[in-house]
């Protein structure tokens, strides 16, 4: 997912896996801060403004904010996931 504006704090655009073929987005180049979390499969939804709050308490960033899935599941741990949180750095 990806959320534009830092203020609303609302997804504004969700990426899905899908057969390979030329994209309608590219990700800027740049440097990111980036963290990975485990959560519960059934807060990922609820959890992208507190990550945001998060990510902007360790450094400075631009929109926009992207949520990605980085594991389908993790071993022992049932309904949890890893999720990867990124934005741009303000340099």
């Amino acid at each position: 997912m990806i959320v534009d504006d830092f203020e609303k704090a609302e997804i504004s655009h969700f990426f899905k896996v899908v057969e390979r073929k030329k994209g309608n987005y590219v990700k800027a180049a740049g440097k990111y801060a980036c963290f990975y979390q485990e959560i519960e499969n059934d807060d990922v939804a609820g959890n992208g403004p507190k990550a945001l709050e998060y990510l902007r308490s360790k450094a400075k960033v631009v929109s926009p904010f992207y949520q990605e899935d980085f594991s389908s599941s993790v071993s022992g741990h049932d309904g949890s996931v890893i999720i990867k949180y990124s934005a741009k750095l303000d340099l």
